[in-house]
Formats: structure tokens, sequence, C-alpha cells
């Protein structure tokens, strides 16, 4: 459970608990009235209001930051204050706005208000200043507001479909199953970015989590066993294979057909809920994280996000655990083959560490989304 802390000079403000997901979009509008210290909040389907002392205005001739806290005017930032967050739509207004325009804004309405706000991202070229490691890219509002709670995460490796079905356990996932129009094309979209690093000379294809049933000739789910009723294939070639894939051709764009399941295929990973991922090895004064999530790519594999200050990401030759306010701790992973991922048992070098190792010195990891209640 979690709350929203607002705080104005000497004074905060507390919002009641309400339970969110991570990497899911937090919808927020605070209201404040200066002549009648009421206050709402509106967070997500939540509705908070009250009356709270606060600052007569908010004074001019400061520095507005976003995403680090100041300890001193412009300066003062360390790592451990900075925001790890996507954050868009930013709007300052200087009315309070009605709870209608409000509730508009955090329901994922479009809203023209007027005054246009004295904040936003609307110009951000020339109106903000990029300092750290901060990423800029353009959304839409139909991203932002998706209820969707599931996505997708590539593993550009060419396997076959039970070394894919393996993977995506691994990590906490599963195969992709569309079981509409729409799903298909949300699977089609996500691997347009993909065709540099999947395709060859006819494209590419990739494995869905479906098995065939030669009986009845339809298909269905390869853990549930339920039954798939949406079908989506150009012809049945092949019809001796008994695995199913999505074409990215240009004939045969989007389409299904069946493949042998021992064909080997790049690999994407469906993913319903956020998976944590839990590193045990490590002493108790280690500087790396614990616990990490599996995020979107950085160039062309998944990164692992820890849940402060450190992350695990392919840096080329093989993968390297990174403690993100020194670069100087770290930790590699012995590789064997390049297509070896840091899940499960695995050996790592570790350099400046506060474990007492001698540096240089290798160690054995475990890398499992399984949780202490997955034991009995």
């Amino acid at each position: 459970m979690q709350s929203v802390v607002v705080e104005a000079e000497k004074y905060s403000l507390t919002t009641g608990k309400g339970s969110y997901t991570l990497l899911g979009w937090w919808r927020f509008c605070y209201l404040h009235s200066f002549e009648t210290k009421q206050h709402t909040i509106y967070w997500n389907d939540k509705v908070f209001s009250g009356t709270s002392e606060g600052p007569e205005m908010v004074r001019g001739g400061g520095l507005l930051v976003i995403g680090q806290d100041q300890d001193r005017m412009g300066g003062g930032y360390t790592f451990s204050q900075s925001l790890n967050a996507v954050v868009a739509d930013l709007r300052l207004y200087n009315r309070t706005l009605t709870n209608s325009e409000a509730l508009d804004f955090v329901s994922c309405k479009e809203t023209h208000l007027d005054p246009q706000p004295l904040v936003s991202f609307s110009d951000f070229k020339n109106n903000w200043k990029i300092e750290g490691s901060v990423n800029i890219e353009g959304l839409n509002l139909a991203d932002i507001c998706q209820k969707e709670s599931s996505f997708l995460i590539m593993f550009p490796e060419a396997w076959s479909f039970l070394q894919a079905v393996a993977m995506c356990n691994n990590v906490g996932g599963s195969l992709p199953v569309p079981i509409s129009a729409r799903e298909n094309e949300q699977i089609l979209s996500f691997l347009n970015p993909y065709i540099p690093y999947c395709s060859d000379a006819h494209g590419y294809s990739i494995a869905l989590g479906m098995l065939k049933e030669y009986e009845t000739h339809s298909h269905y789910h390869y853990k549930s066993g339920e039954n798939i009723t949406y079908s989506n294939f150009l012809y049945r070639r092949d019809e001796d294979s008994n695995c199913v894939a999505i074409a990215v051709t240009e004939d045969d764009y989007g389409y299904w057909y069946y493949s042998k399941c021992d064909l080997e295929l790049c690999t994407i990973c469906n993913f319903t809920s956020v998976t944590h991922l839990k590193v045990r090895g490590l002493c108790d004064e280690s500087l790396f994280d614990t616990t990490y999530l599996v995020l979107g790519e950085s160039g062309e594999k998944p990164v692992f996000r820890g849940f402060s200050n450190s992350q695990l990401q392919w840096t080329g030759t093989t993968w390297t655990l990174t403690y993100l306010p020194e670069n100087n701790v770290k930790a590699t992973m012995t590789t064997k083959f390049e297509d070896e991922y840091p899940v499960g048992l695995r050996q790592w070098i570790t350099e400046g560490d506060r474990c007492s190792l001698q540096q240089g010195s290798s160690q054995f990891l475990v890398i499992s989304a399984c949780q202490a209640s997955s034991f009995k």
C-alpha cells in the first residue's frame, strides 16, 4: 500500500492508502485553494479531500526541478534522491481546476483548459534543461491511458519452442497467445522494430504459445490446455508440424502458420504482471540490489533494473551488474555462450563491492523469479 505526500515549504500532507502496481501509469492531479485551504487529490480512481495548513501563495523566483530533491538552490543533487520513473503530461495551472476538469484529466479524457498552463511539457526543448541520465521520448494519450496490464519483452536469440518456453518461464513470463485481432495487431506493432535482429531474406517469424490438436485441427494454449477460438491462419501449410508461429513477412504479414517445434526463432515473452527477480548469494553488506524488474531493451537484449540503485544489462560481450552511483562497483558474468542469460546459477567476477571477497575473485549467484513462497 502506498500514500502520496505533498510538501510546500514547511507544510506537508499525506493521502490515505492506495494499492498500485509497478510499471503502470499513475494518473495524479492535485487541486489546492489558497483562499479556503481546501485540497483535493485525484490519484487514479481514488479521491482524497480535506483542509490543511499551507503557504499563502507559491512564491516566484525559484527553480522548478522535476525528478530530484534540491538540497540547495539548483544543486545538492544525490543519486539516492532521484526519481526512477517516467513522467508525462506535466501541467501547472495558475487557477484551481474544477473537480470535473481534474476528473477528466485522470480519466484520460481529452482536456482543453483555459488559460494554458504556466508550466508544461509542450515545448520541452526550449523550456527545460536536461541534466543527468534522462531519456526524452514522445508518447500518445493512448500509451498513457491503456488499461492492459500485460507487456512484451523481446529475446532476439534463435531458440526452439521448448527453449523459448523455458526462458519465458525463467523470467516470470510466458509465450504470447493472441485471442483477438486486436491482440494480434499489438504483437505485430511490438515486433516491427526488431526486424534488423531477427530477419533473413524471407522476413522473420515468432513462436506463439499454442499447439495443434491433430484430430480436431484446432489449437490450444500450451500451458493451460484451453482451446483457442480465435484464428488467423492464411493457409495451413506444413500440416505435419505441431507449433504455431506468426509471420512478419511482406506476403504473410500478421498471419499464422504451423511450424516445426525445433525450428529456432526469435522469442517474445508476455508478462501479465511485474516480475520480481531475486538475487541470492550476495552478502548482507553488498551494495547491489537483491530484487530486479524485467524492463525494456538496451540495444536488442532486455534490461534488469534493480529496485534502488543497480542495473543488469548486456554490455556487448557479457552481462554486467552495475552499482549506478559508482560505476567502478560492478560484477561481470562468466559467459560461455553469447545467448546465455543471467538467470539461474551463474559465476560472477565482482569488483568494488563491500563483501569480503578478494577483488576480482569469482562467486556463484542465483537469479530467479522464484519467491520465498515458492518453496515449501
